[in-house]
């Protein structure tokens, strides 16, 4: 399973905050709040042999811990997605935008667990062809 590095992942942060036109976003991209979450996040999840332990494990660390100081939760919802699908199965998620906006966030509110995530992810991803 190919691991992600750090500045992968700031990579990613830049392009999603770059994309957005959002006033908040504004010259906030690769601007780090907590960069030990960021590191621990990415350096752990490579423990995790089940891609979608994996998956919900980045997406609790990122969503909750706050590494950047914009678009955690995108960037957090985008590692989880890019996990499940660089497996040989290629899982993708297939929930609605609406619903996949309103799940990250009560992740980032604390209301959902890693397991909650993982049982979530196992049921909204499906195999790609």
């Amino acid at each position: 399973m190919e691991e992600f590095t750090v500045e992968e992942v700031i990579g990613y942060q830049i392009e999603i905050i770059l994309a957005s036109d959002r006033e908040e976003d504004r010259g906030l991209e690769g601007q780090l709040l907590n960069p030990g979450n960021l590191d621990f996040t990415v350096t752990f999840s490579s423990n995790f042999p089940d891609p979608f332990e994996r998956a919900a494990f980045v997406l609790h660390g990122l969503a909750t811990g706050h590494a950047f100081v914009q678009g955690n939760k995108r960037v957090a919802f985008l590692l989880a997605a890019l996990i499940l699908l660089r497996t040989p199965e290629r899982y993708a998620i297939t929930s609605s935008d609406e619903e996949n906006n309103r799940f990250v966030r009560d992740v980032a509110e604390g209301k959902k667990t890693r397991e909650d995530i993982r049982v979530w992810l196992c049921s909204a991803a499906k195999k790609s062809r």
